[in-house]
């Protein structure tokens, strides 16, 4: 009887440990309250900046609203010259690191909101109206979400400010990325490639490689970090051709991307196939037809095998680590993220 009794007793604290669980487990709930701290530096005068590059940036601070659980988020900003503005006329502010809730804002993307509020034309418009030299108090809301989940999206209840921001002239302009490898500028015939060496990606080349090794943003898809670009693949020399059919990558014309040229050690800046240096994946004759593949932050390489210069056109999705690529030049469209070749 005594057995019995200890073996009831075990099993009660197991069901109401089965029960705490399962009253312990989090349940999404979309949120209801979401607000933004004051800044403590907002009678700080600061000037925007006219330079996409330029890295300065100001914060904003926030804490998860309450979604029911610890929730993986991204986190944005929108900014107006008038608290009472509906919010479809608030501009939105990127944040540099989107997951964090300390958002970095770069002071280019507040310059160029900002004179996008004050509906400013151009660089004469700006001047003529003494732009320059005026303060603006700029009203913030920040913005949470979690990817994926439609209703999650919630606004800040509360506006915060900056009191005392300057602005320089600043629009939105396409972003880029370089490529360096066995190509060449199918305008200039600038190559960066001999057949054998590339030109080094560094400060120093820059002008180089703006001027003729660079995939851009298209018009229309500002911002989206989505690459465009036509070059010739230059073709290897001093290796035999027949090589390739025996599997050697050092036959093909390869390339990589990069964001900054910072030389050839920081693998952060370099998008390419795989994460070690010296590694070549070669696309296969298929690659006519078009070739799309995964990427990675690393030192790999993609190569093709050409003969003589042969034209192609290359699409690269960095927030989605992907690339395109297919022979000829093309004028690209998208659905979506996804490339079309016309």
């Amino acid at each position: 009887m005594k057995k019995i009794s200890i073996i009831l007793a075990m099993a009660a604290m197991v069901l109401g440990f089965s029960s705490c669980k399962q009253e312990d487990e989090p349940v999404y709930h979309a949120p209801t309250t979401f607000t933004v701290n004051e800044p403590a530096l907002q009678n700080q005068v600061f000037r925007t900046k006219t330079d996409m590059t330029d890295k300065e940036t100001f914060d904003l601070y926030c804490s998860q609203p309450d979604y029911g659980y610890s929730a993986i988020c991204e986190y944005s900003a929108l900014v107006s010259l008038n608290p009472d503005a509906p919010i479809e006329e608030w501009k939105a502010l990127p944040n540099e690191n989107s997951s964090s809730a300390k958002m970095a804002i770069k002071t280019y993307e507040l310059g160029v909101a900002i004179n996008q509020l004050l509906n400013v034309e151009n660089a004469a418009d700006f001047d003529a109206r003494n732009l320059y030299d005026q303060e603006f108090k700029c009203y913030f809301k920040a913005v949470c979400q979690i990817p994926g989940i439609e209703d999650s999206k919630i606004i800040s209840s509360n506006t915060v400010t900056y009191n005392k921001v300057m602005i320089n002239y600043a629009e939105k302009l396409p972003g880029w990325i370089f490529i360096v490898g066995d190509v060449s500028n199918i305008e200039t015939g600038e190559a960066c490639s001999n057949g054998k060496d590339w030109v080094t990606p560094s400060a120093g080349n820059y002008d180089a490689y703006k001027a003729n090794w660079v995939l851009y943003e298209p018009n229309d898809m500002i911002g989206e970090k989505l690459y465009v670009g036509s070059f010739n693949l230059v073709p290897k020399t001093g290796v035999e051709a027949d090589k390739f059919n025996e599997g050697n990558p050092d036959a093909c014309a390869q390339f990589r991307f990069f964001t900054e040229l910072k030389g050839w050690d920081d693998a952060s800046v370099m998008y390419g196939s795989n994460e070690a240096d010296f590694y070549c994946m070669p696309i296969t004759d298929k690659w006519v037809a078009g070739f799309s593949g995964d990427m990675v932050n690393g030192k790999g390489n993609w190569g093709i095998f050409v003969e003589e210069p042969k034209p192609v056109t290359i699409v690269v999705d960095i927030p989605g680590m992907k690339v395109w690529v297919k022979e000829g030049v093309h004028e690209v469209s998208f659905v979506g993220r996804d490339p079309e070749f016309n």
